[in-house]
């Protein structure tokens, strides 16, 4: 790296670290500034700080920074564990075997000074990176870089725990061995040196660098270890509704099926070992009720209940400071909370004295050093896209560190009210509503998620929202039915209904949008992207006369399209996944696609696709505005030749946004005819 961009990077850190510092103890922004002030440009680039993590001795923390001059490459940071003074800047470039960018997707640290990350490349035709199954390591202070492994197979890390000094467990599949996938190899990976494939300078006596311990007891199986090395859980999906479960007491044992959802009528998703190893924390459907967190004896197979949200199925379970247990659930029921499992142990006392201070917001653990004495703390709320702390365990002294994105205001930002309302059948439909400043109806933008399966809106931070409030705009996002977070049957039922009652609980929220007194009727806009660009294209056809205007970004106008098209049909799980969720029927595939009710579109329509889209392919721009033009419908378009599933480069981005924004201020914004 050169000295120049070296010495810049050190600049921008330093320089986001007191602007954040000053922000904090002010509280509030000028006086003079108002949230229309705010650049489209500070809800599109990416967060400073990413990943941030402090290393097993507290010597080092580290973050993921951007490349300010490639958007492809970034920086693994590595910064002084008392000081938060950066003391290297890792180049994810530096360690590409070949002509591809290379940027750092994840990583984690596995020694006092040695860290491993996973790599996305640039292919040529391509803006977006893609994960090739590559895994590299280095030493903090940027020496004794080596690629793991690279090659054929699609690896992970089993756990992010070394099993010794000089190993991990990962787990391989063979990228050649077609749609239907294969078995998972298990094996242990020198972390000093790599395995099959990797251009290592130095071998170890004995040979290859890695050890296979086993296999899958099934094709494409993800896998659990225990806290000793054992790898004692598989999972796999052996159809697209259920999940199968494996167990075993060691790696020399057997596999022996130990859940099979058909028979058994119940979904269980492990999750990771107690303290002791003889217990497995397990997420379990519970059909109409949302899923719970329960322990599983690894002997008897009997479950105890943990945890089980009100409505909402639960979030992420935070480990504790010695990494063999966990001591608190994220709860998802409105706006998130810690549920304690142990609300006498040191790590829920200590967040519960933390949290006082940050009322209205989520603060918890999310890093600690081996010696559970010092932490990374994370606070985020709908307003704060992330602030970051060090804790003492010992003194419970905080102090801060940097805030991921700073350039964004807390005290600009609009809340993000859960709301709760009944569809036309009764179902209870769950979602956030954001609201610019000031009482009156405000005009609407109705913004479903992509997905749809699975996928749900959730509390926190979300820049789409923020960009859109900051303009005057309200923001409904609703979870329909068939978005996940809500108990498998909320999902299920969602199944088959691309267009039909998932589009009407979109229907219903905006008309309570409206009798709530929270929307002016004429000034009403839908914008989805994925599915979410479906749902507002087929808002149009089926509501004509409610949306004043449409915005569709990589939206999927032909069903058809997709079941023939879509890097999801590349694969037999793939292939059911449509099947199963929108159909066989090709005439009703069609009847269901925006495609076949342009006829019926009265509102003005912005279009966003990438040429090179693998998901949502370029076919279904080409055939709606080709049947737009033939209708003689007016609409504006944005395409980018090399971009992919949503636009990545974050010029591309933020002429994308802008294009929305002047879109959206000419149809229901203060330059609309319908304005006040």
């Amino acid at each position: 790296m050169g000295v120049t961009l070296r010495s810049r990077l050190i600049a921008a850190v330093l320089s986001s670290f007191i602007c954040s510092t000053a922000a904090l103890a002010q509280g509030s922004p000028p006086a003079n500034t108002k949230a229309t002030d705010i650049p489209v440009n500070d809800f599109v680039r990416p967060a400073i700080f990413s990943e941030v993590q402090i290393s097993p001795n507290g010597k080092y923390i580290s973050a993921l920074m951007p490349n300010p001059d490639n958007p492809h490459e970034n920086f693994l940071a590595i910064l002084d564990g008392k000081t938060a003074k950066v003391l290297n800047v890792i180049h994810s470039g530096s360690s590409a075997l070949d002509a591809y960018s290379a940027l750092v997707a994840s990583y984690f640290w596995v020694s006092d000074d040695r860290l491993v990350a996973t790599l996305a490349f640039k292919h040529s035709f391509l803006d977006t990176p893609l994960l090739r199954g590559r895994l590299f390591a280095i030493n903090a202070d940027g020496s004794h870089q080596r690629d793991l492994w690279v090659g054929g197979y699609n690896i992970r890390p089993i756990s992010t725990q070394p099993v010794d000094q000089d190993h991990i467990l990962i787990a391989a599949n063979d990228n050649r061995s077609g749609p239907d996938g294969s078995y998972t190899q298990i094996k242990r990976l020198d972390i000093q040196y790599g395995g099959a494939g990797s251009k290592r300078l130095e071998i170890q006596q004995g040979g290859a660098g890695f050890v296979g311990i086993g296999t899958s007891p099934v094709i494409n199986a993800s896998l659990i270890a225990d806290h000793a090395g054992q790898v004692r859980v598989a999972f796999a999906a052996t159809d697209m509704v259920h999940v199968s479960m494996w167990l075993r007491p060691n790696n020399d044992a057997p596999w022996a099926l130990a859940n099979d959802p058909p028979k058994s009528h119940v979904g269980i998703m492990p999750i990771g070992f107690n303290r002791d190893n003889s217990k497995l924390y397990v997420k379990v459907t519970q059909g109409n009720r949302p899923d719970a967190i329960e322990l599983m004896d690894m002997g008897s197979q009997q479950l105890t209940m943990i945890f089980q949200g009100q409505f909402a199925d639960p979030g992420e379970l935070l480990p504790t400071a010695d990494h063999l247990d966990y001591y608190a659930v994220i709860s998802r029921d409105g706006i998130p909370a810690l549920h304690y499992i142990d609300e006498n142990s040191l790590e829920a006392q200590l967040s519960k004295a933390l949290a006082v201070n940050f009322p209205g917001q989520l603060a918890y653990f999310s890093s600690f050093t081996s010696d559970s004495k010092h932490a990374i703390v994370r606070v985020t709320s709908d307003r704060n896209p992330g602030v970051f702390l060090l804790f003492d365990m010992d003194s419970r002294h905080a102090k801060y560190l940097f805030s991921a994105a700073p350039w964004i205001d807390s005290e600009k930002m609009r809340p993000m009210q859960p709301i709760e309302l009944k569809a036309r059948d009764g179902l209870v439909l769950r979602g956030f509503l954001t609201m610019p400043s000031g009482n009156k109806p405000r005009s609407l933008i109705v913004l479903p998620h992509g997905g749809p399966h699975g996928i749900a809106d959730q509390w926190g931070f979300d820049p789409e929202a923020q960009l859109f409030a900051s303009q005057g705009y309200a923001v409904l996002q609703v979870n329909y039915r068939g978005s996940g977070g809500y108990g498998s049957t909320f999902q299920a039922i969602g199944y088959r209904q691309w267009g039909l009652r998932m589009q009407d609980d979109l229907t219903d929220a905006t008309q309570w949008a409206i009798e709530q007194g929270y929307a002016d009727p004429k000034r009403i806009c839908i914008y989805g992207a994925s599915y979410g660009g479906y749902a507002a294209l087929e808002g149009v056809v089926r509501e004509p006369n409610l949306y004043k205007c449409a915005i569709g970004y990589a939206g999927v106008y032909d069903l058809r399209v997709q079941m023939d098209l879509s890097d999801t049909d590349r694969t037999s799980m793939g292939d059911a996944y449509l099947h199963l969720t929108l159909g066989d029927d090709r005439a009703d595939l069609l009847q269901r696609s925006p495609l076949s009710g342009v006829d019926q579109i009265k509102a003005d329509i912005l279009l966003l696709h990438g040429e090179e889209d693998p998901r949502v392919p370029f076919k279904n721009f080409r055939e709606f505005t080709k049947a737009l033009d033939e209708n003689g419908k007016h609409y504006d378009s944005l395409v980018e030749p090399h971009e992919g599933h949503g636009f990545f480069l974050p010029e591309h981005r933020q002429e994308a946004y802008q294009k929305m924004l002047d879109f959206l201020d000419r149809n229901i914004g203060a330059g609309s005819s319908t304005a006040d």
